[in-house]
């Protein structure tokens, strides 16, 4: 009955198996975006002293140089038949230690690149790019309705720090955890 009713003819049980249409890796790529934005509110939120009630959520759509420089250096290492070299974490090594002068970034780097490379195995190369392939506010915007009931706060919004006059009253040090695709929730 269901399958007269949207429109097929003949018995479901006789129909051909549907065919999934390849992946929209930038799709997925903002479902995942969303996911660990959420898991990292939560985070925060139940770390965070009770009786806050206004949350801003910061975006960003540019890294720092350092960073900038380690995905253009990742860029020239990765083959999209091949990925990564197996000596990647070693031309790292030499890499930093030639480029990097300050033994904390020096980790940093380390850390980024290595996180940086396990995203490119999830979703390809798409992971190093220098700016996200998708609007940071517009997603969390649509989204935030159920951010705020998941967070339990009556008052979320989102800010671009990059763009927005908002920005201008954010704390420095808030502003610098933001990165792209990590928003940071600044709760007070």
């Amino acid at each position: 009955m269901m399958w007269k009713k949207i429109g097929k003819s003949g018995l479901a049980v006789k129909a051909p198996w549907p065919v999934a249409e390849d992946e929209d890796k930038i799709l997925t790529r903002q479902a995942k975006f969303v996911s660990d934005a959420l898991k990292s509110f939560r985070q925060t939120a139940g770390k965070s002293k009770k009786g806050w009630e206004k949350a801003s959520i910061l975006v960003t759509g540019s890294y720092p140089q350092w960073k900038v420089e380690v995905l253009q250096w990742m860029q020239e290492k990765f083959d999209e038949k091949e990925g990564f070299p197996e000596t990647f974490m070693k031309d790292l090594k030499v890499w930093s230690s030639e480029n990097v002068q300050d033994k904390k970034l020096m980790k940093f780097t380390m850390q980024f690149a290595s996180f940086t490379k396990s995203e490119v195995e999830e979703v390809g190369s798409m992971a190093m790019d220098i700016q996200l392939p998708f609007d940071q506010k517009e997603i969390l915007s649509e989204c935030i309705r159920y951010i705020k009931g998941q967070l339990s706060l009556p008052d979320v919004d989102v800010i671009d720090i990059d763009t927005d006059s908002a920005a201008a009253d954010i704390p420095a040090a808030k502003a610098e955890i933001a990165t792209p695709g990590k928003p940071y929730l600044w709760l007070r």
